[in-house]
């Protein structure tokens, strides 16, 4: 049953972060189309801006969780890699439970509340003229943030498994 859920937790976490990658083109297209018009036609725009912004929030926030399931997240390699994975997997789960699992899980819950908020307020952006709602955005950072705590939660699962195993992975 933990093996399924961990299991779904991975492709969620797949699925999210190609969303996620799938907003890079639209964002560059969006800060090329702004830098032509200001540096050549002397016409910056605000929207341009405030688009990029929130596309790049919610880039990173649906593609996080998927660089914690593909381990390329930053750490000192030089160190971690000379250990074995028994103790490799001791680290994580340390570093999982008593800092990463419990701030995101609060971070996360901290999203979620500000973006029934600003729902709830039909809050604008107050950055330029066009004054977008801004609860889809809150809402996909939000969202992001949940499959992290998931993806912190499976990798939990996992560490602790290598961790108890008779004979630890490779």
């Amino acid at each position: 049953m933990l093996s399924r859920l961990v299991s779904l937790i991975d492709r969620l976490s797949g699925a999210t972060g190609l969303v996620g990658a799938s907003l890079v083109l639209p964002i560059a297209a969006v800060m090329f189309y702004e830098v032509v018009l200001r540096f050549f036609f002397d016409l910056p725009t605000f929207w341009a801006y405030e688009l990029a912004y929130m596309m790049t929030g919610s880039h990173f926030a649906l593609g996080i969780a998927y660089v914690m399931r593909e381990e390329q997240h930053i750490r000192i390699d030089f160190l971690y890699d000379r250990f074995s994975p028994r103790v490799k997997s001791a680290i994580d789960v340390v570093i999982n439970t008593g800092f990463l699992f419990p701030t995101i899980a609060w971070m996360t819950w901290l999203l979620v509340d500000k973006a029934v908020e600003a729902y709830l307020a039909n809050e604008l952006s107050g950055e330029s003229e066009w004054n977008p709602v801004v609860w889809p955005v809150y809402s996909t950072v939000a969202f992001g943030f949940v499959v992290f705590t998931l993806q912190i939660f499976a990798d939990t699962v996992k560490r602790t498994r290598i961790l108890f195993a008779k004979k630890p992975e490779a």
